[in-house]
């Protein structure tokens, strides 16, 4: 089974997102993605939330594991810090800007409003209702299985 970590990141009031529009299914999800061979979910976290968006990572919690059956991966998902930053975008080299050159599986990232986050067409309605739940009551502690 694959799997995939993904970060909530939260500053200023808002949330950073990932827009999709894979094949005309217009979505969103959290900066993230697959590990790679050898990587722990820590590893791949860090990687793919730099190449997603800029950012560097400075602290890591995981809160959320949810399960997905294949083809889907199983997703990692931490409550993170990340250092003072400036612009938020794609970096060149990345995947995700490869596909977006190609026109053909387009990625954006994005900050949202916390507050109306609940009202995005997220992927998965499980993480929606427990990130929702987490900005509203505070995150688990201990990871929770969706």
């Amino acid at each position: 089974m694959a799997k995939a970590a993904r970060a909530i990141i939260i500053e200023n009031g808002k949330i950073l997102v990932m827009y999709r529009n894979k094949y005309g299914s217009e979505y969103y999800t959290l900066v993230g993605g697959r590990l790679a061979d050898q990587e722990t979910p820590e590893q791949a976290l860090v990687r793919e939330v730099h190449e997603e968006t800029g950012l560097q990572i400075t602290e890591a919690r995981l809160v959320f594991i949810e399960n997905h059956p294949e083809p889907y991966n199983d997703q990692y998902i931490y409550i993170c810090k990340v250092a003072p930053y400036g612009e938020t975008k794609l970096q060149e080299a990345s995947e995700e800007a490869m596909m977006n050159r190609l026109d053909a599986n387009i990625h954006k990232p994005m900050w949202a409003d916390a507050r109306t986050f609940s009202r995005l067409a997220f992927r998965t309605p499980a993480l929606l209702k427990a990130i929702v739940d987490g900005l509203n009551h505070g995150f688990p502690e201990e990871p929770k299985t969706l």
